[in-house]
């Protein structure tokens, strides 16, 4: 088997990394448009550390867009793309989550190509316009999570149509990233807990499912071991410059891993949950189904899933993968199944079928490949009542 590994990402990692934005930007031209949320940034001078790093360069032409909330939606990444044509940008900087690196790198692609968001986001059927262009990004992650900064994935909520889809695409990588901890020690307990486990489910579910990568893995392993060392002390001790810049770390190798292995359910059947409750956070679905669904999984690639519960801690042993989640979301405080997160047992039915007309392509990625729509209704439904 021939294994391939591309990584067209130039990273700048560690303490006080901010100052190199300009530095870097200035490649790129002169006139930036800056992809954030709407009081993050602003709050914890991360975007004040970027503007005088971009000045300091000779880069006075900034315009912001400071309008994307969590799971960011087709008509702000619309807006932002037109913005970006009407001013003749440069160049794009995401700065803050992953919502907002995910629509950095998707205003890049629709700014620069014909078409709206939504006509390159990947329905199993495939995408329905190819990009061709793009617009250089510059990625800076404020939490540690996603792993966007590094990978060829935004991830995009329609309101209007109830579905929350990728758009993947080589051109949707960043021409580089800027990984610095000190705009992550603002994170309060909760958004830590949320976004680290987010990257501990990309690791897990990139080491475990059928797609091959042997080097890709080496970034899974190293990015479990980090967050199971250093995810309760990043939310115990919000100020451990050392466990945020670990967490950094595993956040971007979890990213990595995820480039070049993907995802598989835990992910499949989450998006539809947060496309139909935008209030819930991605990560905190996340940890809602984790558990349910790795029952489900592991006795279809008990190799990985006894090496996944090793590097937690647990032994090695297949089923202890799945204590090894629970005992974290109990110790992160996370919610334990889909109703804590007031997701109606009538909709179930409504996300089953989501599951198989926009992510059915993950049926064959995930360790086990559901012979029957039934099991996934079942899943979402153990999930909900917190059933094991």
């Amino acid at each position: 088997m021939v294994s391939n590994f591309y990584l067209p990402v130039e990273v700048f990692f560690g303490k006080g990394a901010t100052q190199k934005v300009g530095e870097v930007a200035r490649r790129f031209g002169f006139k930036g448009l800056i992809i954030t949320g709407r009081r993050s940034s602003k709050e914890n001078g991360s975007l004040q550390r970027v503007l005088d790093s971009l000045k300091k360069n000779g880069l006075q032409e900034i315009l912001i867009y400071d309008k994307v909330k969590p799971n960011p939606t087709d008509e702000s990444v619309n807006e932002a793309a037109r913005l970006a044509v009407e001013e003749k940008v440069d160049f794009i900087v995401g700065l803050g989550g992953g919502s907002a690196l995910d629509a950095a790198k998707a205003v890049s692609i629709v700014s620069s190509n014909e078409g709206s968001v939504w006509d390159y986001v990947k329905y199993p059927e495939g995408a329905r316009l190819v990009p061709f262009y793009n617009r250089p990004v510059i990625c800076i992650p404020t939490t540690s999570g996603t792993g966007s900064e590094v990978d060829r994935y935004s991830v995009i909520s329609s309101p209007m149509r109830k579905e929350k889809l990728v758009v993947s695409h080589s051109l949707n990588y960043p021409k580089a990233a800027v990984i610095d901890p000190l705009n992550t020690l603002s994170m309060p307990p909760e958004l830590t807990a949320i976004t680290g486990f987010d990257a501990l489910v990309h690791a897990l579910e990139s080491l475990t499912n059928r797609a091959q990568n042997f080097m890709a893995e080496e970034y899974a392993i190293k990015a479990i071991g980090l967050i199971a060392r250093w995810l309760p002390v990043a939310v115990q001790e919000p100020d451990n410059l050392e466990a945020r810049e670990k967490m950094s770390y595993a956040a971007m190798l979890a990213g990595i891993a995820i480039d070049h292995l993907g995802v598989a359910f835990i992910h499949t059947l989450e998006h539809p949950v947060s496309a139909h409750y935008p209030h819930v956070a991605h990560g905190a679905g996340l940890a809602a189904l984790a558990p349910y669904i790795t029952q489900y999984n592991y006795e279809y690639n008990k190799e990985k899933y006894a090496l996944f519960a090793e590097l937690m801690g647990y032994g090695n042993e297949a089923y202890r993968a799945v204590d090894a989640l629970i005992n974290l979301i109990e110790t992160l405080g996370l919610p334990k199944n889909l109703k804590e997160l007031g997701v109606e047992e009538g909709i179930l039915d409504r996300l089953t079928e989501d599951v198989y007309m926009l992510s059915r392509h993950s049926f064959l990625v995930n360790p086990r490949e559901p012979k029957e729509l039934d099991e996934i209704r079942e899943l979402y439904q153990r999930a909900y009542e917190g059933s094991l």
